[in-house]
């Protein structure tokens, strides 16, 4: 019997999405219920969690909209190698990965925490029961009316700080995006990471396994064929259908009962193809002051925030583009509790807390062109314990907050712009996040596009090889000395960086790292040579054992092999290693490696 939708059921369908559904009742046992189609609500995006359906109904489908409903049917597979974790997250619920959605106004202010360069190969299986296509235009979307009144309260706020932080609590209530072409039906899904020497063999059309067992992941995962692939995975997913029957029944049920027509309210958006930003449809007149609202971040760039993920609770670009004069401090040597900016027109960003009533540890002076290009920050999940900068002139400054103990680095950098500002929050006793501002307007070096990775965790003394670079657009790493052994901890561990200095070249030695005796080995590197991969094995706070690769295919291996397993490379093939930073006492406890383009001929 054919499981295609008949014409009547795809009238209703169609009928369903021009209708307003707020008004009516949500108990589907009412006799005035009214079936909602997921294609009508939007969807938000977070840095750790998969795109989210929001509960309520953010648009209908125009009266007099030219029919836009095809019905199918048939079951495909599709296996997709998604190139980190997020987009696996997007491809796991059927979303096209972020780089193929277009552009939100607000993406250059509430920019998330980048994924992790991947250690593995992500790889999702999807089962998809294709029952509808639908296409539609943004001109087709009527706005529900309390959306629009959500966007205008936000408006109303007397900051722009306000405007911003109130515009991104109705787009967590109504979404981020809408989908405008999409598939309905029902999908099983399973997404991960392989484990080592697995490749995914079955084949779901081929496989059937017998229904038995409570375990759902486990179930969808064998019905998928791919039990015992996974080292790590997403919650294996079911969309459309009844997933209680699937848990108590098996498979078989649930797809026989899914598949049938008068089931249709359960069938769910498992595919979308084409996407627009929720403001798109709101009226002209609110989404101009919306654009307009955010059209200030192409003036300014946002590094992603560090520490507490919350709504940030002071702007750093809230006095408009200005020259930073001095940076001040306070600090209790674990924890940076506040902070301020001082400008050279002498207006001040900040204290925002402990520093309204206690006097200043430390600050950070800057003279007459001289502009901060990086800044270094060691963060927990919500605390920020230390921060340090680097000048234009490629002076460092000293470390602002912990010296050693808890807190993971993190590097910003915009290709040579110059810091504007710091937005954060902020309690009454510290500081729990820090977003990096930038101007567009001024650039110093050439760029050097730049990525990194941590390996490890430590409470030990940081060190931070940035400020041996010399010239950071010419340096590059001309000799490593290390402790030669097979049976300890990395350790003996001294980097020399050479750049150009007013046509010579010079090199600076960093102290060594990890001071454990032991044997000493040198490596030079030629002039033409750079190392592209870094691999070993590491535990919660030891770096057991490294091994480096140059683009000559040369390679060192020291340490003693143990413990977890990394693999390094950078995620352009151009890219080199660029320096390091890290935690080491009588040897290296955490690894830090940054990742940059290759070095330029400078000063």
């Amino acid at each position: 019997m054919s499981t295609r939708p008949d014409s009547a059921t795809t009238r209703l369908f169609w009928e369903s999405l021009q209708r307003d559904t707020s008004e009516f009742p949500d108990d589907p046992d009412d006799p005035d219920y009214k079936p909602q189609s997921d294609f009508l609500r939007g969807v938000t995006f977070g840095s750790s969690t998969q795109p989210y359906k929001c509960s309520r109904q953010v648009f209908y489908v125009r009266e007099n909209t030219v029919f836009s409903v095809r019905p199918c049917q048939g079951v495909s597979t599709e296996e997709l190698y998604p190139t980190n974790d997020e987009d696996a997250r997007y491809v796991h619920m059927g979303w096209p990965a972020p780089g193929s959605l277009p552009a939100r106004p607000w993406d250059t202010v509430f920019q998330l925490p980048r994924s992790s360069s991947s250690q593995g190969t992500w790889v999702s299986r999807r089962m998809v029961v294709l029952k509808w296509t639908i296409s539609l235009r943004v001109h087709d979307l009527v706005p529900v009316e309390p959306f629009i009144s959500a966007t205008e309260a936000a408006l109303r706020e007397p900051t722009s700080v306000g405007q911003m932080e109130a515009l991104r609590s109705v787009f967590a209530t109504w979404g981020e995006m809408i989908p405008l072409s999409a598939v309905i039906g029902c999908s099983l899904a399973a997404t991960g990471i392989l484990g080592s020497n697995q490749n995914l063999t079955g084949d779901t059309s081929t496989y059937r396994p017998p229904d038995r067992g409570p375990d759902m992941m486990q179930m969808i995962e064998r019905n998928l064929d791919i039990t015992g692939n996974f080292e790590r995975k997403y919650e294996s997913r079911i969309q459309g259908g009844y997933p209680e029957t699937f848990s108590k029944s098996g498979f078989d049920t649930w797809f026989s009962d899914a598949v049938e027509t008068k089931n249709w309210p359960t069938w769910q958006v498992i595919k979308v193809n084409q996407a627009v930003a929720i403001t798109e449809l709101l009226p002209k007149s609110l989404r101009e002051k919306v654009n307009r609202l955010f059209s200030y971040g192409s003036l300014v760039s946002r590094s992603p925030a560090v520490g507490l993920q919350a709504p940030l609770g002071f702007d750093g670009a809230s006095l408009g583009t200005k020259d930073i004069k001095q940076i001040d401090f306070w600090h209790n040597g674990s924890v940076l509790l506040d902070i301020s900016i001082v400008y050279t027109d002498s207006t001040v960003a900040g204290p925002y807390g402990f520093g309204t009533k206690n006097r200043i540890t430390d600050s950070f002076v800057l003279t007459r062109g001289e502009f901060i290009t990086d800044v270094f920050v060691w963060s927990t999940t919500n605390t920020i314990t230390s921060i340090q900068f680097a000048k234009n002139t490629a002076e460092v400054s000293g470390r602002y907050g912990a010296l050693a103990g808890a807190g993971d680095p993190t590097v910003f950098n915009k290709g040579g712009r110059a810091l504007l500002g710091i937005s954060g929050s902020v309690t009454a006793t510290s500081l729990t996040q820090l977003q990096m501002v930038w101007r567009n307007d001024i650039r110093s070096y050439e760029s050097r596009i730049i990525d990194s990775t941590t390996i490890g965790s430590s409470s030990t003394t940081i060190f931070n090889d940035f400020e041996y670079l010399g010239d950071p657009a010419s340096s590059r790493i001309t000799r490593i000395q290390y402790r030669n052994t097979t049976n300890q901890p990395v350790a003996g561990l001294q980097i020399t960086y050479s750049s150009m200095s007013d046509g010579e070249l010079v090199y600076q030695r960093t102290p060594t790292r990890g001071t454990d005796a032991g044997a000493i080995s040198d490596w030079a590197l030629e002039e033409d040579e750079y190392i592209v991969m870094v691999k070993g094995n590491y535990a919660a706070n030891v770096v057991y054992y490294l091994e480096l690769e140059t683009n000559k295919g040369n390679t060192r291996k020291f340490g003693q092999v143990a413990g977890n397993s990394f693999y390094l490379t950078p995620p352009n093939r151009d890219m080199i290693l660029y320096y390091i930073l890290g935690k080491s006492a009588g040897y290296l406890q955490s690894l830090s490696v940054v990742w940059g383009m290759p070095p330029t001929e400078s000063k």
